[in-house]
């Protein structure tokens, strides 16, 4: 048995392999122990998913995260208009007609008439 040290360390036989295959890993999908305690104590979100970022002014994209409720329910009472708008120009378009069940709701003090 051969007792190996620094000054003898490159006679050593070689046990490993060579990865040859393309890397599958991606940028800034991991974080350091020291990153992940220093935003755990700050109060950031540990996750390392990366967020959006809107660098144009001009853009449709919002960013949820600088908005209030108040601006959030307005695009979202928007968005909801623009919904019924559009499905009822590809109904209108297309000839779908809508049930006549659903135009007229019978109440407990009504009665519907045939």
């Amino acid at each position: 048995m051969k007792v190996f040290n620094a000054l003898n360390a490159s006679e050593r036989e070689k046990n490993y392999r060579v990865f040859t295959q393309p890397s599958q890993t991606v940028p800034d999908q991991t974080m350091s122990i020291k990153e992940i305690i220093h935003r755990y104590a700050q109060g950031l979100p540990i996750g390392g998913g990366l967020d959006p970022i809107y660098e144009e002014e001009d853009s449709n994209g919002i960013n949820p995260r600088t908005l209030d409720l108040v601006d959030l329910q307005q695009i979202k009472e928007h968005n909801k208009k623009n919904i019924s708008e559009l499905k009822d120009k590809f109904e209108k378009e297309n000839g779908y007609k809508k049930p006549k069940n659903s135009e007229k709701t019978v109440t407990d003090g009504e009665q519907s008439q045939p």
